[in-house]
């Protein structure tokens, strides 16, 4: 009797089994399995933009004296990491190295030709004593024959010695104008020729400064971030840049901001102190908090893929910052939180299917798959609450996009 009951029983939970078996395998093909969770809702508008660091020093050309045009022929690659004083740029020195020897061959040369003024002033100062002394011996012998008796140098003599000692007396007074105007005229060439040296000098340390800044070192550590211009284009080795120009930034990956975009459409419902979540495209798998803290008072156009769309500009400060993922520049899409529902339970979006008879789900059970009818409230992009139907924990089919896209 035993035996009677056991076979049939068994040959039912074998069909049952076999039925859940093909249910299973036919909702496997369409998709994964995955559960039900209870958390927050929260459901808002839109924004995308990217972000910026809070604090970033950009640099380009030294502002140089005469110096207007610059080549680019160093720049520390981007995304790498420099400390502080590591050259991160640097510019073409050609034309003031070319200055710098004209100009120190010019010094040198006005030095070499003070040194020989002075060496030809010191050779004629001396001929000219020389000249002064034995000119001023002659005047003292004529001094000493006119000084004498009467009685011993007769009148004929004495008219003689008068014209020598005159005559003497004049060399004496032009030997001595002589060697002034020659100092005077000395001192004047050796003052032009140290002025022209020390012009030449002075151009000389200057371009040897101007040399130095050509090479643009980092004022603190960071990361090297090429600047983009009005066209998305970065500079690279080989191009030129005018002097107000901007070529790398260093910023300060631990204070990062979110700058964004809202749509026109949404730009009323805005308003500064609301809170973001968001998540970066280059790391979509996890989320970042903050809060708008400037937002536009008007919208503005903005040329996206060549067709002008008006947009809203907002601020977002985040709650924190993650160096290890977050660059400038990075594009990111969020929320603006206008309503959060908390503790609800929540399911994927793509779970959800649709029939005459309203949303269903189909939910995993032990022995069977079976379609789950469903009451939804607010939703989101990513996920839906369900008023009823489903518990938090619950395995339910979500339809995938590649055996869709697959089967199609």
């Amino acid at each position: 009797m035993k035996k009677k009951i056991t076979i049939p029983l068994a040959i039912a939970v074998l069909f049952v089994a076999a039925g859940w078996t093909r249910n299973k395998l036919a909702a496997d093909r369409q998709g994964d399995w995955v559960r039900t969770t209870r958390g927050d809702l929260v459901t808002g508008v839109d924004v995308i933009g990217t972000l910026a660091a809070l604090d970033s020093g950009s640099f380009g050309p030294p502002q140089l004296n005469d110096v207007w045009d610059f080549k680019i022929a160093m720049m520390a690659p981007e995304g790498s990491e420099i400390t502080k004083g590591t050259p991160v740029v640097g510019f073409d020195t050609t034309d003031l190295q070319k200055r710098l020897e004209e100009k120190s061959a010019e010094a040198e040369q006005a030095r070499k030709e003070i040194e020989k003024q002075k060496a030809d002033l010191s050779l004629k100062r001396e001929d000219e004593r020389l000249n002064l002394s034995e000119a001023e011996a002659t005047l003292r012998k004529a001094q000493l024959k006119l000084e004498a008796p009467p009685d011993l140098v007769g009148a004929k003599e004495r008219k003689q010695v008068q014209l020598d000692y005159e005559l003497a007396k004049h060399q004496v007074a032009t030997i001595r104008d002589r060697i002034i105007s020659l100092e005077k005229a000395a001192t004047a060439q050796i003052a032009l020729l140290e002025s022209k040296r020390q012009r030449a000098a002075a151009v000389v340390a200057e371009t040897q400064s101007s040399i130095q800044q050509m090479t643009v070192i980092a004022p603190r550590n960071g990361t090297i971030v090429y600047v983009t211009n009005w066209r998305g284009d970065k500079k690279k080795i080989g191009d030129t840049c005018w002097r107000m120009e901007r070529v790398i930034e260093i910023p300060d990956l631990s204070r990062m901001i979110a700058k964004g975009d809202v749509d026109e459409v949404d730009a009323g419902k805005i308003a500064v102190g609301q809170r973001v979540t968001l998540r970066l495209d280059a790391h979509p798998d996890e989320e970042f908090h903050g809060t708008i803290q400037k937002a536009a008072k008007t919208v503005q156009y903005q040329q996206q893929q060549r067709d002008p769309l008006k947009v809203l500009k907002v601020e977002i400060v985040l709650d924190r910052s993650d160096p290890a993922k977050m660059r400038p520049g990075m594009r990111f899409q969020g929320t603006v939180e206008l309503r959060r529902d908390r503790a609800v339970v929540l399911v994927p979006r793509n779970a959800i299917y649709v029939s005459p008879r309203g949303p269903y789900a189909l939910r995993r059970g032990w022995f069977s798959v079976a379609e789950v009818p469903l009451r939804l409230g607010p939703q989101n992009d990513k996920s839906v609450e369900v008023l009823s139907g489903l518990s938090a924990d619950d395995r339910v089919l979500v339809k995938s996009e590649k055996k869709a896209e697959a089967k199609s």
